[in-house]
């Protein structure tokens, strides 16, 4: 327990570590704060400074001018170019009068006091804090899969470092701590045993999960039946004042949902709306597989992790289903979402909420393979890490115009000497790809994980642990 728990502290300290590194490249390339970065700014400047939400003072005032670079630019400015110098807002379809975003508030209330002291740098501490335990609960979804410590620590620090988490963990999105809910919940509510502050952190996570963004609603409402399940069969005091705590989450969120749009849920007219059945299923297959924005393309390791699904669940049969029955209602909410690539911002947006749960199919698979699947594993992962340390050296080229061409595959292309870029297929509308085009990616990539699957379940013939159940199962955290 003494060299876990040592463990944990120094791969979460190394992550840390590495993301405060970034911190001065990604504010001198991403300036001013661009995508839906400001608007989370800009409501938590309303929250500190006028005590509310309406944020139309805020705008008329140009509050944002604090986040932007002065005007002329400074000689040495190495930012965005072309971008207005008054920031359009994003209002919500509201019944109320003045100007309310239409964004969650769950993040602009996580980031409004460290913003208030030190500005955006305080805000990028808030997620990088967030990426930080993030990588510590993977390094524990490993050990609990059944990967030794040195294992499990190099699956959590190696998807942490690398995309699609790695550049929202120095951006100020809902995703990061969205994920850190997602897998705590997932781990403490598999477990029959927690201790009372346990119990309650679990509430006040679930509870918070749908403030940060409406479309974790559904997975919040999976997490707080499973809590209530627990609870009913327990009856234990803290389960049962975790399950008031999603309650009063819930209820609060509604009534807000009432106040501002005398709706029950938010007003479809904020957002994009959703697509037909066709789309769908269009957008499901391009999470993976397009172009710029597609999981798959730009971290092939995730091929291994999802293949890898069946041995987590023999191994953590209640954790992989819990994580199964939370994640697919989200997963089938944004591959219906007409915008599933979360236009501008790094690849992969709206899985990397659901992307940490790669670390216990790979610590199921890497602790009971031999050297073959680990060449697979560190092969598809150093194609990742290398379009993640092309971006990292300008975090310009994580992201990309709806144009079709991969701003990372084309850098290294340009380096190696191939046009790779140019034989990926798009998913996504302003640069849609013909449909035998998508077709033939969609039969490729399943081919992938036939053959992937077949890899990893031949048995080995050297270096199997016994039991890795076992070593999961006496595992407490």
């Amino acid at each position: 327990m003494a060299q876990d728990r040592r463990a944990l502290i120094l791969v979460t300290a190394m992550a840390a570590i590495f993301f405060a590194a970034f911190v001065p490249r990604f504010v001198a390339r991403l300036d001013p704060l661009t995508g839906d970065e400001p608007f989370y700014v800009m409501t938590a400047i309303s929250i500190v400074r006028d005590r509310d939400l309406d944020e139309s003072n805020n705008y008329a005032q140009r509050d944002f001018d604090e986040f932007y670079p002065a005007d002329p630019l400074p000689s040495d400015w190495q930012g965005w170019g072309g971008f207005p110098r008054t920031l359009p807002p994003h209002p919500a379809q509201s019944v109320l009068p003045g100007l309310h975003t239409k964004h969650g508030l769950g993040l602009s209330f996580l980031i409004a006091v460290p913003y208030a002291f030190a500005g955006r740098i305080g805000a990028m501490a808030v997620i990088i804090i967030a990426a930080a335990l993030l990588t510590g609960q993977m390094y524990l979804l490993a050990r609990e899969a059944g990967s030794g410590i040195r294992l499990a620590g190099a699956i959590a620090l190696a998807l942490a470092v690398s995309l699609p988490i790695a550049p929202y963990a120095l951006l100020i999105f809902p995703e990061i701590p969205a994920a850190l809910i997602l897998v705590y919940a997932v781990r403490r509510l598999s477990r029959d045993e927690n201790r009372v502050w346990q119990w309650l952190l679990t509430g006040v996570a679930v509870g918070f999960l749908p403030w940060l963004h409406q479309r974790f609603a559904p997975t919040a409402a999976v997490l707080g039946i499973v809590l209530f399940w627990r609870w009913w069969r327990s009856r234990k005091l803290a389960a049962g004042i975790a399950c008031l705590l999603v309650g009063i989450g819930a209820a609060t969120l509604i009534y807000y949902n009432w106040w501002l749009y005398h709706s029950p849920v938010q007003n479809v007219a904020d957002h994009a709306g959703f697509s037909s059945a066709t789309g769908t299923v269009n957008g499901l297959f391009g999470l993976l597989l397009d172009a710029q924005w597609g999981l798959i393309i730009n971290a092939p390791i995730y091929i291994v992790a999802i293949a890898g699904l069946p041995r987590w669940l023999k191994i953590d049969r209640n954790r992989g289903l819990l994580a199964i029955a939370a994640i697919t209602p989200y997963l089938l909410e944004v591959g219906a979402y007409r915008v599933w690539w979360g236009e501008w911002g790094p690849a992969a947006r709206y899985l990397v909420p659901v992307a940490p749960l790669a670390a216990a199919t790979l610590g199921a698979v890497l602790a009971t393979s031999g050297w073959s699947v680990r060449a697979i594993v560190g092969g598809t992962w150093l194609i990742g890490a290398l379009l993640t340390l092309v971006g990292f050296a300008d975090p310009q080229r994580f992201y990309h115009q709806p144009d079709g061409a991969n701003n990372l595959v084309t850098r290294v292309g340009e380096i190696v000497g191939l046009d790779v870029a140019g034989h990926l297929v798009s998913f996504q509308p302003y640069a849609i790809s013909p449909v035998l085009d998508r077709v033939m990616a969609g039969l490729i990539l399943l081919l992938a994980f036939w053959i992937t699957t077949a890899i990893i379940y031949i048995p080995p013939k050297i270096g199997q642990p016994s039991d890795p159940a076992h070593d999961a199962a006496t595992l407490e955290s």
